[in-house]
């Protein structure tokens, strides 16, 4: 069974009534009340077993507030607690990620007295983080030190992830307003208010990029659930979908469902959040499981390849070779040059017999750098007849 490549880590439109920048950042003092602590709903980092379902509920409360009454951080480090431990063996230094926050919001506070101008407040974000302190992109998705904020703040690197949640940390304490968005395998922080948007690409030191850049740049089809503005829940769905795609490819299949499951409370609408489930389901043998979940994210995005291949082997697998060959097709229209497909297809092909089938995808996936079992070849070489053999689709 072909297992396809684990993605890295996959509008509503937010409430956006706590004060514009231009209406809070009129004095140094104006901002203390966003850089004071303030009541917020808690979770506990590492929940006793006893506890396990009260943590729960209170987990899915969360998850039904208003995104302007969720606390970004207090809710995250609850949120990912367990899976941090797992992962680390340790558990996120939260004192630290809270106390370098308020000091780099402090100082893009005292440059944006009297400020007016949402690209001034983008600015000076952008400034405080990238020269004054020296965060720098790392584009590794998978490794956790580039996400996990305090490790991203002791080193002051990170990936896309981690340096979008620093904006919108940054917005929450400054009553600016920055959201996030996603696209296939990237995040960034978006400003969104005022009768603004400005998309924040935080692997470019915050530098502006159109709707139109990411949707040519990421190959996104109208239609597709990307781009959209997310609040804080949403890119909470999309931090825990990430921390269980790590978890994952070490192993630890239990504990990633354990996240995902997390992650469809806060962002149902992630298709990669159940492609991510499916594949750990696919892992442990439990193929109706992963079906479904790969179903579910092709009703969000039917446009999602690896899901509909994933979908096509595990349908193999299971002796339903029909099915799993339309799926396989329905890769092939999205991208014709897609080799997994193609060696999905003249192994399904063979399977059934369908030796003729088989023949013109055997041998495009070949010239794609696919290989197959020597044994099958041989089967297929009898049967050519270039006259009959038909083109592959």
């Amino acid at each position: 069974m072909v297992l396809w490549k684990h993605l890295p880590v996959r509008e509503n439109k937010p409430v956006f009534n706590k004060p514009a920048v231009h209406s809070v950042l009129l004095s140094l003092g104006a901002c203390l009340f966003f850089l004071s602590a303030s009541p917020s709903v808690a979770l506990a980092a590492v929940p006793v077993k006893d506890d396990v379902r009260l943590f729960q509920e209170n987990l899915e409360r969360i998850a039904r507030l208003p995104d302007d009454e969720v606390r970004l951080l207090p809710t995250l480090f609850g949120a990912a607690g367990e899976g941090v431990r797992k992962l680390t063996g340790r558990t996120t230094d939260a004192a630290l990620v809270e106390k370098e926050l308020n000091r780099i919001a402090w100082r893009v506070s005292a440059s944006l007295v009297g400020a007016r101008e949402p690209r001034l407040a983008v600015a000076a974000i952008n400034r405080a983080l990238f020269a004054d302190e020296g965060f720098a992109y790392d584009p590794a998705p998978g490794d956790p030190e580039n996400y996990l904020l305090d490790r991203v703040i002791a080193r002051k690197r990170g990936n896309c992830l981690g340096l979008t949640f620093l904006f919108l940390a940054l917005g929450e304490r400054l009553g600016i307003p920055l959201r996030g968005a996603y696209v296939p395998g990237h995040c960034f922080a978006r400003y969104e208010g005022n009768g603004m948007r400005i998309n924040i690409e935080t692997g470019e030191k915050g530098a502006e990029r159109s709707d139109a850049w990411y949707a040519g740049t990421f190959r996104i089809g109208i239609g597709n659930p990307y781009l959209r503005t997310l609040g804080k829940r949403e890119m909470i769905g999309v931090y825990l979908k990430s921390l269980g795609a790590t978890l994952s490819r070490k192993g630890m299949e239990e504990e990633a469902l354990r996240l995902y499951r997390e992650a469809e409370l806060f962002s149902p609408g992630l298709p990669d959040v159940y492609y991510n489930a499916g594949v750990s389901y696919q892992k442990l043998g439990k193929s109706d499981e992963a079906i479904a979940q790969y179903r579910k994210a092709l009703s969000l995005d039917p446009d999602m390849a690896a899901a509909r291949g994933n979908l096509g082997a595990t349908l193999c697998s299971c002796g339903r070779t029909e099915d799993g060959i339309r799926e396989y097709l329905k890769v092939l229209e999205i991208n014709p040059d897609n080799p997994k497909a193609r060696s999905g297809l003249a192994k399904a092909y063979f399977s059934r017999g369908a030796y003729r089938e088989a023949i013109p995808h055997c041998d495009r996936a070949m010239e794609q750098g696919c290989s197959f079992d020597p044994s099958m070849l041989r089967v297929l070489e009898r049967y050519r007849d270039a006259g009959s053999i038909p083109p592959p689709r």
